[in-house]
């Protein structure tokens, strides 16, 4: 009982603490200190979901710095993927203590067609506050808008959906030899090669984020919808995260309902809502794909496929 109240407080102050000496572009939420961006790429590169877990937790991936369980250490991150038909729903999940877990982001793939996959990673709402989400981004020339006068004409670019289809995980979970994936390890039990670290400085840690964030991007539309009904009725939250986060979440919403600031918001919903208009974007996959063109929606669409357990120390 006395760690539990412990942790409670140590969660609680550390996270008022955050939102208060954090800088302009922290939330003061435990989410800054997980790249979804990050996770996105390592998932791009793994060969299935044993070896993205691996990669979550090494230091030199630097996309894991949460502490949510106040140790002084760098939690190790749990993937447990759960499946109904062609959509899947990959949990990235953090054993809190021996009775609590808490999820920190889900990666909602599912498959459209043949040779046809899509995907987003979201962001926990205790972690990171209410419908955060990150997408594979891509441009494509929409051609030349004409001028009026003496200027030239001015090239459109318009956002493309990214067609996963070609990720080597994503190939591997659609195969017929696929069994779902659940991380065997849990509280106190972690694998042999793991070595946690102690959590990084703010600044440092997002300075490593900088060059993810062209390739994938924050957006405002769920295009997974499936996959996230998969995942709602099976979310994992801790309690004492939640009562430690909600106050934060609690002021960074008031701030947004400010007049000034909603005005603001009121504006920028607007451009979302026309950039996220279906007849105004376009799919894309991987170039090295060679996938055949389709049409789909208005005009012409290019698809392209685009041991034995180590406890953690100081536990």
């Amino acid at each position: 009982m006395r760690a539990t109240i412990l942790l409670s407080a140590f969660l609680a102050c550390s996270i008022g603490l955050n939102a208060q000496d954090a800088a302009t572009d922290s939330t003061g939420l435990p989410g800054d200190d997980f790249s979804l961006a990050g996770a996105l790429d390592l998932f791009k590169q793994a060969k299935d979901l044993e070896g993205f877990e691996r990669a979550l937790n090494a230091d030199g991936s630097q996309v894991n710095n949460l502490d949510l369980d106040g140790d002084g250490e760098v939690d190790y991150i749990r993937v447990v993927d759960h499946r109904d038909g062609d959509a899947h729903a990959i949990v990235l999940q953090v054993a809190v203590s021996k009775d609590e877990s808490q999820d920190v982001a889900v990666i909602e793939l599912e498959k459209k067609a043949k040779d046809d996959a899509v995907l987003q990673i979201r962001g926990a709402g205790d972690l990171y506050g209410p419908d955060v989400i990150v997408e594979p981004y891509g441009e494509e020339d929409a051609g030349m808008r004409p001028s009026k006068g003496p200027f030239l004409p001015e090239l459109v670019r318009v956002h493309v959906w990214v067609n996963v289809w070609g990720w080597p995980c994503v190939n591997w979970m659609y195969g017929p030899r696929y069994v779902v994936w659940s991380s065997p390890w849990y509280w106190g039990y972690y694998p042999p090669w793991w070595r946690p670290w102690r959590p990084h400085p703010y600044r440092v840690f997002w300075g490593w984020q900088r060059p993810r964030h062209v390739v994938y991007r924050p957006v405002h539309v769920c295009r997974v919808t499936r996959a996230h009904t998969v995942y709602v009725p099976r979310a994992v939250h801790s309690p004492r995260v939640r009562t430690a986060t909600a106050p934060v979440i609690e002021k960074r919403k008031a701030e947004r309902n400010q007049p000034a600031n909603r005005s603001k918001s009121v504006e920028r919903s607007e451009r979302r809502s026309q950039a996220d208009q279906p007849g105004k974007v376009r799919k894309q996959g991987a170039d090295d794909q060679g996938l055949p063109k389709e049409k789909a929606g208005r005009g012409r669409q290019e698809k392209r496929s685009g041991g034995t357990g180590k406890a953690k120390r100081g536990r």
